[in-house]
C-alpha cells in the first residue's frame, strides 16, 4: 500500500512510517580531475577514515597527483575521520582497467578488485590472458603496492567482487566467458557464468568454480558466511541446466531478456550447498527483469537481497511496478526460501545498474541506488534537475535515492540528492545509528544539493546523512570542521527492532545510563537503568508511536510498536 500523505489519521491498525521526516545532508566531498572519475566502491576504515576506489581517465590536475597509466586506471582516495585526503594512488597498465570492490584488510591494508585489459606495464606485472582479466592488487595502509595478481582464460573475465576471508586469504566472484584456458580451470557452462576464486594471502589459487546454466548468468557479489561458506548473488536467464537447479520465472518461450535473481550457497571448499533463483514472471505479453542485486547475511543467519525490477505481481513478486524500474528487496531465511519482498519505486526509472543495500543496527536496511523519478510512488520528493533540463532525449538526469526501511521493509524515510546534472550513486554504508554515507559520481556543478564545484567531467561525490527523529536537522556549512566519517559521543545509543511489538533491545556501548519512554503527549510510560546493552519489556504498551530517551546525552529515538 501507498502512503497516502492526505491521510487524516495516523490509526493504530496503520502506522504511517514516512512521518518519520526525511535525515539531513551534514557533510559532503567532492574529489576529481580534468576528465572522468567514477567511484564504485568505499570502505568505512579502522582509523575512522574512508577509502574511496574507482576508475579514472585523468593526469594530474584537481585531486590527482598522478598522470594516468593508459586509459582508465584504479584511482584510490583516502580520506581521514573529516574528509580530507590523506593520499590518493593511480594504479594502471598501458590499457583500461576498471576497478569495482575495494575492502580493508586485518593488517590495516587494502586489497583492491577489478578487471584489466592491460598487458605488463605500468604497476601491472602480468600480461593478459585474454581479452579482459580479474586484477587483483594489494596496497600496504599506505597505499603502496605489495602485489599483484593478473588471473583470467582466453575470453572475457569481469571481476565485481574480493573480500579478505576469515583464514586471512580472498574470496573472488565474478563472470566469465572463458573456456579452459590461462587460469581458468572448466569450461563454460553456457555464455556467461559465475566465476569464483579463492586466493590464499599472497593471491595464489587455492580453488575456483566455474557456476552457471545454459544461458547468460552474471555475478555482482559474494561474501563469506557465518558458517565459513559464500553467498553469490547475480542475475540468470537460464533454465534448469548445469548447477542452475530452477527454471527462468518468466512464463514465456524467449527468455534472452527475463532476468532473475539467482542466489547461490557454497560451503567452504565450494561445493554447492543450495541455489534459489527468484524473479517475477510474464506480465501479459511484458518481459520482467530482474537484476542487478546484491546481497547480505542478516543477523538472524538468513539473507537480504536488494536489487532492480520491472516485474509486476507475477512469480515471487507480490507488488506491481510502480513505474519502469523499481527497488526490488527480498529477505531469505538460512536456505534461501523467501520470507518477504517489498517494490519500492516513483513512476520513472529508479535504479541504472545496481542497488546498494545493508542492514543497520536497529535492524532495518538502508539502500541507496539512483533515481530519475519525480515525487510519485514511494518518492517524497522531486528531481533536483529543474524545469526543462536533461540529456539530449529530453530525460531528466539522475539524482541519489536512499531509502530506509524497518525489519520487514517498510519505509521509514526516503531522501533524493542531487545536483542540477547527472549523480550516479553505487554505495550507501551506515557510519552508526542514524548517520549514513552515501557516495558515487556526479558532474553537476553548485546546484540543488551539492554545495562544492565539479572539478572536471565526473567527480566522487561522497555525502553524509543524519537522521534526527524528533527535529530537522539544518544543513552543515561545509565551512565547518564536521567528523565526516567516524562516531562521536551520539553512536552509543542505538534501540531495535524498530518497529517493535514485545521487546526493545538497546546497545549502548557500554555505558550505564537512564532510559525514559513516553507517549506522544509527553507522559512518562517507563524508566529504566541500562549497563550496557539491555532490554526493556513493551508488552504492555498498545501500538502506537513512543519516544525513547537517553537522559544522559538528551538523544532520542522514535519507536513504532506494532501488535
Amino acid at each position: 500500500m501507498k502512503h497516502k500523505l492526505l491521510m487524516p489519521l495516523c490509526t493504530a491498525a496503520f502506522i504511517c512510517l514516512h512521518a518519520f521526516g526525511q535525515p539531513a545532508i551534514t557533510n559532503q566531498v567532492v574529489s576529481g580531475s580534468s576528465s572522468y572519475d567514477d567511484l564504485q566502491s568505499m570502505y568505512l576504515t579502522n582509523d575512522k577514515g574512508l577509502i574511496a576506489g574507482g576508475y579514472s581517465a585523468s593526469n594530474i590536475s584537481g585531486d590527482k597527483t598522478e598522470d594516468s597509466r593508459g586509459g582508465y586506471d584504479y584511482w584510490i582516495v583516502k580520506y581521514n575521520r573529516h574528509g580530507k585526503i590523506q593520499w590518493d594512488k593511480t594504479i594502471g597498465g598501458s590499457a583500461a582497467d576498471y576497478l569495482s570492490s575495494i575492502h580493508q584488510t586485518k593488517d590495516s591494508g587494502y586489497i583492491l578488485g577489478g578487471s584489466s585489459l592491460s598487458d605488463k606495464s605500468g604497476e601491472k606485472t602480468q600480461n593478459s590472458r585474454g581479452l579482459e582479466d580479474f586484477w587483483i592488487v594489494k596496497l600496504n595502509r599506505s597505499g603502496k603496492i605489495e602485489w599483484d595478481k593478473t588471473i583470467g582464460g582466453s575470453n572475457y573475465d569481469y571481476l565485481s567482487s574480493v573480500e579478505q576471508t576469515k583464514d586471512g586469504g580472498y574470496i573472488l566472484g565474478g563472470t566469465s566467458i572463458s573456456d579452459r584456458s590461462g587460469e581458468k580451470t572448466q569450461n563454460s557452462r553456457g555464455s556467461n557464468d559465475y566465476w569464483v576464486l579463492k586466493i590464499d594471502k599472497a593471491g595464489n589459487i587455492q580453488w575456483q568454480r566455474t557456476i552457471g546454466g545454459s544461458g547468460v548468468d552474471g555475478l555482482t557479489a559474494i561474501h563469506q558466511t557465518k558458517d565459513g561458506g559464500y553467498i553469490i548473488s547475480g542475475q540468470s536467464n537460464s533454465n534448469a541446466s548445469g548447477e542452475k537447479t530452477e527454471n527462468n520465472k518468466c512464463n514465456c518461450t524467449d527468455v534472452t531478456y527475463s532476468y532473475d535473481y539467482w542466489i547461490v550457497k557454497l560451503n567452504g571448499n565450494g561445493q554447492i550447498q543450495w541455489d534459489k533463483t527468484i524473479g517475477g514472471g510474464d506480465t501479459g505479453g511484458f518481459t520482467g527483469n530482474d537484476g542487478y542485486n546484491t546481497i547480505q547475511q542478516t543477523r538472524d543467519g538468513g539473507y537480504i537481497v536488494g536489487g532492480l525490477s520491472n516485474s509486476n505481481a507475477t512469480g515471487d513478486k507480490t507488488e506491481n511496478s510502480k513505474g519502469n524500474y523499481d527497488y526490488w528487496i527480498v529477505k531469505l531465511d538460512t536456505k534461501g526460501n523467501k520470507q518477504w519482498d517489498k517494490t519500492i519505486g516513483g513512476s520513472s526509472l529508479d535504479g541504472n545498474d545496481n542497488l546498494s543495500i545493508q542492514q543497520t543496527s536497529d535492524g532495518g536496511y538502508i539502500m541507496a541506488s539512483e533515481s530519475w523519478s519525480n515525487k510519485s510512488g514511494d518518492k517524497t520528493e522531486d528531481n533536483k534537475c529543474p524545469g526543462a533540463c536533461g540529456d539530449e532525449f529530453g530525460d531528466p538526469y539522475f539524482d541519489y535515492w536512499v531509502v530506509k526501511t524497518d525489519s520487514i521493509g517498510n519505509i521509514q524515510w526516503d531522501k533524493t540528492i542531487g545536483g542540477r546534472e547527472n549523480d550516479i550513486c553505487e554505495v550507501v554504508k551506515e557510519v552508526r545509528p542514524n548517520v549514513y554515507v552515501v557516495g558515487g559520481s556526479s558532474n553537476s556543478t553548485i546546484s540543488g544539493d551539492k554545495t562544492i564545484p565539479s572539478k572536471g567531467y565526473d567527480d566522487y561525490w561522497i555525502v553524509k546523512l543524519k537522521y534526527t527523529s524528533t527535529s530537522t536537522s539544518p544543513i552543515a556549512s561545509v565551512n565547518q570542521k564536521k567528523v565526516m566519517f567516524t562516531a562521536s559521543s551520539d553512536s552509543k545509543f542505538s534501540a531495535y527492532p524498530n518497529p517493535a511489538k514485545d521487546i526493545i533491545h538497546i546497545q549502548n556501548g557500554g555505558r550505564s545510563a537512564t532510559f525514559t519512554l513516553t507517549n506522544q503527549s509527553g507522559k512518562i510510560l517507563l524508566t529504566q537503568k541500562v549497563n550496557g546493552n539491555s532490554s526493556i519489556n513493551i508488552t504492555h504498551l498498545p501500538s502506537g508511536v513512543y519516544f525513547l530517551k537517553d537522559n544522559s546525552t538528551g538523544i532520542t529515538q522514535k519507536i513504532v510498536v506494532i501488535k
